[in-house]
């Protein structure tokens, strides 16, 4: 696959015109913010990943999450069905918890992309200001955030799905079939 390079990402914060500030007091790195770079280890083999490394091959999506968040349990078997959906796409979870938490919780929702721990004090979750998860960052080769939500929404996984397809230049995978008793939102 290759990538759209006229894709100019349509997804701004839910109520928020790109730009304004929310006016809530919670904030995190905004679309068209330059997201920090980081290396964490995998809880399979704790082997390093360098999101350097990943966005030279291409956009990356990472997932802040807690296993105990019935939102993070939620969200992560779709993030799941993208990875499946579009192979191209670098996917990462980036867990609040311990390698051992963290290869229960890949077990429980089926997971099969890498799963990093955040370590040392929240390294990762503090530089990408978090405030709760999950919170996902989808994040263009150059580094750039192109969007980003926090919590569980069924219309944001339907919307972040048409965005990485449309970053690819391909049809739009519905991710939502077949889960119709997933509730519209899941409080984090």
């Amino acid at each position: 696959m290759q990538i759209n390079p006229r894709a100019i990402p349509r997804a701004v914060k839910p109520n928020q015109n790109e730009g304004e500030s929310s006016g809530s007091g919670q904030s995190t790195i905004d679309v068209g913010s330059t997201a920090p770079a980081f290396t964490l280890n995998d809880a399979a083999e704790n082997l390093p990943h360098h999101m350097s490394k990943a966005l030279e091959r291409g956009p990356l999506l990472i997932g802040i999450y807690k296993s105990s968040c019935e939102a993070s349990k939620t969200t992560f078997p779709f993030m799941e069905k993208l990875h499946q959906a579009y192979p191209a796409l670098t996917i990462w979870g980036i867990a609040q918890d311990s390698p051992n938490v963290t290869r229960s919780f890949t077990r429980r929702t089926g997971v099969s992309f890498p799963m990093l721990i955040d370590d040392n004090n929240y390294a990762v979750s503090r530089a990408y200001d978090i405030v709760a998860t999950p919170t996902l960052f989808l994040i263009d080769r150059s580094g750039v955030v192109l969007w980003q939500r926090m919590g569980f929404q069924k219309a944001s996984i339907h919307e972040l799905s048409t965005v990485i397809a449309d970053l690819f230049d391909v049809p739009s995978v519905d991710i939502l079939a077949g889960n119709e008793a997933v509730p519209a939102w899941v409080p984090g």
